[in-house]
């Protein structure tokens, strides 16, 4: 059967929209228009170098999955963790991005899409495997760096914080096992078998340097022009309006509205800045250890979505597609949202 034309325009289609937007909306701040000023040295500083970085991180986890996946290292990585994965009936594709997202979150989320792409996983094995991997593994990766700079500066405040969002990346990844073990079929027994079998292709470690180059050229024709409209939608002032709007909603009645406004915004706006304004309300007395742990809570709530658009959603259409990318966002980050809220509420109430 032909293949239907339309599908060949459509992954051209979307990037050149965003393309055209991103230059246009460049363009304006470049001369002038519209109210806005923007630098060739500004740009140059806060988005040029930022983008190059970001394009080479992307590049070396793109690479390192797919070169996990054609020298046939998946079910190698995915034995760490069979026992978890066999009783959540999740494939060794999934088991492997696991493992994997201890480590890195761009090769786990290559591995996922690889395997969506060769078909050996489903679209719901891969949305539950993301969640899996949003949870406890990435709570750990990111506490080496964040343990000591939340203990040193928001003292007790911090301790309260960290519990807290330590029970709810927990209550995702084993929820989400959980959930795997309801919705998804069991494994065939042959599977370890053949999937060894099908990974050990000489073929596929033939093709490495072309998947490698086509999807990469997918992935710059989406992060570049979603990176350039989300930094210009940061200097537009547009996160800023949604930050404040949020943080004044949900700050009214849980705490003293100056004080806890004050570290709520101060972390929604940056992670350490928030540390350091929960201490200091601690060590005035503004704020109890409960009021100033709980006003963490409520910061990371409200800088969720933002740091999500700003942060990941580039990475993620680049990755997985514009419309994928964005469905797991909103579904990783819904979650981290209720489990957060699911968890402070019985603190709130008893502790």
């Amino acid at each position: 059967m032909a293949e239907d034309p339309r599908k060949k325009k459509r992954p051209v289609l979307v990037p050149a929209i965003l393309i055209s937007m991103a230059v246009a909306g460049l363009a304006a701040g470049l001369f002038g228009l519209g109210g806005y000023s923007l630098t060739p040295q500004k740009l140059y500083a806060k988005l040029g170098l930022p983008l190059i970085r970001l394009l080479c991180y992307l590049a070396a986890g793109l690479f390192v999955g797919q070169l996990i996946e054609s020298l046939g290292w998946t079910s190698k990585i995915a034995r760490w963790i069979r026992p978890l994965t066999r009783w959540g009936r999740l494939k060794e594709e999934s088991a492997a991005a696991f493992v994997a997202s201890f480590v890195s979150g761009i090769v786990a989320n290559t591995m996922l899409m690889n395997a969506l792409l060769s078909e050996k996983i489903t679209r719901r094995e891969l949305k539950i495997t993301y969640v899996l991997n949003n949870g406890l593994p990435m709570f750990l990766v990111h506490l080496p760096t964040t343990f000591f700079i939340v203990v040193s500066l928001a003292g007790g405040a911090g301790f309260v914080y960290l519990a807290i969002t330590f029970v709810a990346a927990c209550l995702r990844s084993f929820g989400a096992v959980a959930f795997a073990r309801i919705t998804l079929p069991p494994t065939p027994a042959a599977f370890v078998q053949e999937s060894l079998q099908q990974e050990a292709a000489r073929g596929r470690q033939n093709a490495l340097l072309s998947r490698f180059a086509d999807r990469f050229v997918r992935l710059v024709l989406y992060t570049i022009p979603i990176y350039a409209l989300i930094f210009l939608l940061n200097e537009w002032g547009a996160f800023t309006w949604l930050r404040d709007a949020l943080a004044a909603k949900l700050a009214i009645g849980l705490f003293p509205i100056e004080a806890a406004g004050l570290v709520i915004f101060a972390f929604a706006a940056e992670f350490g800045s928030g540390m350091a304004a929960a201490g200091a309300m601690l060590d005035g007395g503004a704020l109890t250890v409960k009021q100033a742990g709980l006003a963490l809570v409520v910061g990371t709530i409200v800088s969720t979505p933002i740091r999500a658009i700003r942060h990941q959603l580039p990475t993620h259409a680049g990755i997985f597609s514009l419309g994928l990318g964005s469905e797991l966002l909103a579904l990783s980050q819904g979650l981290r949202v209720i489990t957060l809220a699911l968890v402070s509420l019985p603190y709130v109430l008893w502790g």
